[in-house]
C-alpha cells in the first residue's frame, strides 16, 4: 500500500498562505499554457503546488491536469534542484495539449527558471517526511 505514484504530501505546499508567498515574492516564467512561479525555501527539498481555476474547465478536466503535472513533477524530482517552493498556474488554453506536450511544457519551463538539472539533483526524498 505504501509505494503510491503520487507525490507524497509533504513535498507539495498545501495552505493557501504558502500559494500567496509563493506569488508575492518568488519569480514568475510564463508561457502559452502555464506560469511558474519559484521562489527559495530553506527546507533542503523543492515542494509543488498546483493551481487550475475553473476557467480551464469542468473539475473532471481540472483534476486531470493536476494529476498529470504531479506525476511529471514526480517521475523529474530527481532532476529538480533542492531548496525551491513551485506553483504552477493553468491557462486554459492547456486543456488541448496531450500528456507528452505538457510534460515538454513543464521541463522547458523548470530549465528557464534554472532549477532543472539534466544530472540528479539529489533532493532529500528519501528522508521520512
Amino acid at each position: 500500500m505504501e509505494d503510491f505514484n503520487f507525490l507524497k504530501k509533504a513535498l507539495r505546499l498545501t495552505k493557501n498562505l504558502e500559494f500567496i508567498n509563493v506569488y508575492k515574492s518568488g519569480r514568475r516564467i510564463s508561457s502559452p499554457f502555464f506560469v511558474m512561479y519559484i521562489k527559495k525555501n530553506d527546507l533542503g527539498y523543492s515542494r509543488l503546488g498546483v493551481s487550475v481555476s475553473k476557467k480551464v474547465g469542468k473539475s473532471v478536466v481540472r483534476n486531470k491536469i493536476k494529476r498529470q503535472i504531479k506525476e511529471i513533477i514526480r517521475k523529474n524530482y530527481d532532476f529538480i534542484n533542492s531548496g525551491w517552493d513551485i506553483v504552477f498556474s493553468v491557462k486554459p488554453a492547456a486543456v488541448q495539449l496531450n500528456y507528452a506536450q505538457i510534460e515538454k511544457e513543464i521541463i522547458s519551463l523548470l530549465k528557464r527558471g534554472r532549477i532543472y538539472n539534466d544530472k540528479k539533483a539529489f533532493n532529500l526524498v528519501n528522508i521520512v517526511l
